[in-house]
């Protein structure tokens, strides 16, 4: 049989903990990664929040414009409605106006005299002159007489009225 060899046991040495204080900059630097841990986290959270604040806000805000839009539609429509000639025209005679035509139109005299009314002519009624390039010379005294002819017709003259002043 062989023997073994058997080495002495070393001594046993206390730990660090009981025999040396730990040294200061070890407790201030871990002091100073826990407090980056910590201030880390405060910074994360306050931009989760405000994140989750703000998508809040987002939302809100998107409804609103969609609302705004449908509001907008039916205000577009509603005036595209109010502009139709049938519209204006029910307007005008909610408010006392009547049609416009050549037969109810008389000619006031600035002293409150009633003219006789002006005559209507019909479309059918009106016949283009002719003008044969040749005769440039007649043509031009015919455009003359037709200019005199309109020049003959009456005109309103608008006079100021008289303004009555108070002598003192």
């Amino acid at each position: 049989m062989s023997r073994k060899k058997i080495t002495p046991k070393k001594p046993i040495k206390k730990s660090n903990c009981e025999s040396e204080p730990l040294p200061l900059r070890y407790i201030l630097l871990t002091l100073t990664c826990g407090l980056i841990l910590v201030v880390g986290f405060f910074f994360a959270a306050r931009q989760h929040f405000s994140s989750i604040d703000y998508g809040i806000k987002n939302s809100k805000l998107k409804k609103q414009i969609e609302e705004l839009e449908t509001d907008k539609r039916q205000l577009t429509l509603a005036k595209e409605i109010a502009l139709t000639p049938s519209e204006i025209k029910k307007a005008a005679q909610k408010i006392g106006l009547t049609m416009m035509t050549a037969s109810n139109i008389e000619v006031f005299r600035p002293n409150g005299d009633i003219r006789e009314k002006p005559k209507v002519e019909s479309i059918d009624e009106v016949k283009p002159k002719q003008v044969s390039p040749t005769k440039t010379a007649d043509a031009k005294s015919e455009v003359k007489k037709a200019e005199k002819v309109e020049k003959k017709t009456p005109e309103i003259k608008t006079e100021k009225s008289p303004v009555k002043t108070a002598k003192k």
